[in-house]
């Protein structure tokens, strides 16, 4: 059985094909947007000589909830037989613990938790994105900067209206979060706090084993000091864990 796996985040398209459980091969390319992978993907399998492979598994960011999601396995579904199209926090998810349980506390453009129970039981906390939620995300990060004027002349900050007209505001504001982050010692502990709150509501009631394993997953575990804050504010009840495999070897069923 051949099966791909595809990872699409802002910057990149990440793609494995495994077959009966072992790599053939990975690759990276430029991405897309996700409506355009219908178009885009039957292109990449003839460059890589890929007929239609057994099984797809996409992971993406934004791609609109479950609507969209359902959108886009209809729009793929010719193109495998077995078509699955996941958020990007479950791909992280099995790239962390497979099918065992844990938290994946992501923060990047967006952030959200995702935790599932020994018993196979799962909960979503936060990614609602940023007009509705994301606190704690490269988003909140950029916009709590940017609105801040001491801070924004200190940090040198594009100003909230130069942000709001750009051609992708949400993507503009976030990738001010590093600078923010090295600057604002403030923002870096507040950014802290909501995320580790919004792990404890997705973990809460499932029944983790103690002390419940964590996965931080995102670019903005990039900031070592915003690393070591969420995992000191979670507290001894909680333990990093390490990925098993990539998002794109995970979504392959590696």
């Amino acid at each position: 059985m051949t099966s791909l796996g595809v990872d699409l985040g802002a910057t990149w398209l990440r793609a494995c094909l495994a077959e009966d459980g072992r790599e053939l091969w990975s690759a990276r390319v430029p991405a897309v947007d996700w409506r355009e992978l219908p178009r885009f993907l039957p292109r990449f399998f003839r460059a890589r000589g890929l007929r239609r492979p057994d099984a797809l598994t996409v992971g993406s960011t934004r791609l609109g909830g479950e609507e969209g999601r359902a959108i886009l396995a209809k729009a793929l579904r010719p193109l495998a037989r077995e078509v699955r199209v996941l958020p990007d926090y479950e791909i992280a998810h099995l790239a962390a613990f497979g099918d065992g349980p844990g938290v994946v506390l992501v923060a990047s453009t967006g952030s959200a938790a995702f935790a599932r129970g020994p018993r196979g039981r799962a909960r979503r906390a936060g990614g609602y994105g940023p007009l509705l939620g994301d606190e704690g995300s490269g988003f909140w990060l950029g916009r709590e900067a940017a609105r801040d004027e001491k801070l924004r002349r200190a940090l040198r900050l594009p100003h909230p209206l130069d942000l709001a007209h750009d051609e992708d505001p949400v993507r503009a504001t976030a990738a001010l979060a590093p600078r923010v982050l090295r600057g604002s010692k403030s923002l870096r502990e507040a950014a802290a706090a909501h995320l580790a709150a919004i792990a404890r509501e997705a973990a809460g009631g499932l029944g983790l084993p103690v002390p419940a394993p964590v996965a931080l997953h995102g670019s903005l575990y990039k900031n070592e000091a915003l690393r070591r804050s969420v995992l000191r504010r979670l507290g001894p009840g909680w333990r990093a864990v390490a990925p098993r495999v990539s998002a794109e070897r995970a979504a392959a069923g590696l």
